[in-house]
């Protein structure tokens, strides 16, 4: 009984030691599961590549929002100017009329 204790304690230092001195390196667990740590390195590549390219798409989408933001904000300048201008005040202003307003037209009568 004393000797399955031993050897126990032993096995689970002896993996410990195993495993961090790189002895499963040499051993056949690299042949048998070579094919799945292949595809579990080419898993991990597809990952990092489609994040890179994920984190680009975003940079690029706050590009554009920002560029449309700046757009609509100087939309909204232009517009406010056009309003000002199409003002009857500032017509007024410009035609130099002043409180009057606008004169009536002249009626052209073809029979004279």
């Amino acid at each position: 009984m004393s000797e399955e204790n031993k050897k126990e304690k032993k096995r689970k230092g002896g993996m410990f030691t195993y495993l961090l001195g790189g002895g499963f390196l040499t051993s056949s667990f690299l042949t048998k599961n070579a094919m799945l740590l292949g595809l579990i390195v080419v898993y991990c590549f597809f990952y990092v590549s489609n994040r890179y390219q994920h984190e680009r798409e975003l940079v690029k989408i706050d590009k554009l929002k920002k560029r449309r933001n700046e757009i609509r904000n100087n939309l909204l300048v232009v517009e406010s100017e056009f309003a000002y201008q199409c003002r009857i005040a500032a017509i007024e202003e410009k035609l130099g009329k002043g409180e009057s307003g606008f004169s009536i037209p002249y009626i052209i009568d073809n029979n004279e």
